[in-house]
This record gives structure tokens, C-alpha cells and sequence, in this order.
């Protein structure tokens, strides 16, 4: 396994082993950029998401604790954290999908 790979399967088992804010601490760390805050609970216009990243915040708001389990969602929404510390948060939500989902590709959902 190489390297990349071993650091991935570091984040995706944090988050599943309920570790989300190590997992985002790490994954800041290695894009170089300060970790969002995490927070369960939603945002006014959506409600109906399971995550939801709010720039102006710094925070993945996540609709309920059950989410902190999640890889996909987790990893989804840091990459909006991403995108928006790097001033281009617009149109990313297809980016944010591949994102998470080649984290997820080599080793499951």
C-alpha cells in the first residue's frame, strides 16, 4: 500500500471510528489550511441536507451526530472548506463528489 494510501485509510477510519475532528485536523494538515469546526445541527435553506459546509463559519454543520460516522459526508463538505479558504467555493459541489468518492474508491463507503 502506498503511502497516500495508508494516510486515506487513516482519515476514513478515524471518521468511522467516531474520531471526526483528528480526521479533519489531519486532513487540514496535509492541504495545509486551518481545520474547519464541526458542528451537529442544520442551516437555514438546508435543512433537508445531511452536511452542509458554511464558509463564513469555517463549519461543517452535520444534520445529526450519526453523520460524524459518515466518510462520504465528512469528506464531501471538507472539500468546500477547502475550495473556500482558497477563495473558489462557487460550483464545486461535482468536485466535492469525486473528491470524497476517491477517498472512498480503494477502500469502501
Amino acid at each position: 500500500m502506498t503511502g497516500k494510501r495508508c494516510w486515506e485509510v487513516k482519515v476514513v477510519r478515524l471518521i468511522r471510528e467516531g474520531r471526526p475532528e483528528e480526521a479533519l485536523a489531519l486532513l487540514a494538515e496535509k492541504y495545509g489550511v486551518r481545520p474547519p469546526k464541526l458542528r451537529v445541527g442544520t442551516v437555514k435553506g438546508r435543512r433537508g441536507a445531511v452536511g452542509c459546509y458554511a464558509p463564513k463559519e469555517e463549519t461543517i454543520y452535520l444534520s445529526n451526530a450519526e453523520m460524524m460516522f459518515k466518510p462520504y459526508v465528512l469528506l464531501h463538505e471538507f472539500y468546500h472548506h477547502l475550495r473556500s479558504l482558497q477563495g473558489k467555493f462557487s460550483r464545486s459541489e461535482k468536485h466535492a463528489e469525486k473528491f470524497a468518492r476517491e477517498f472512498l474508491e480503494f477502500h469502501g463507503s
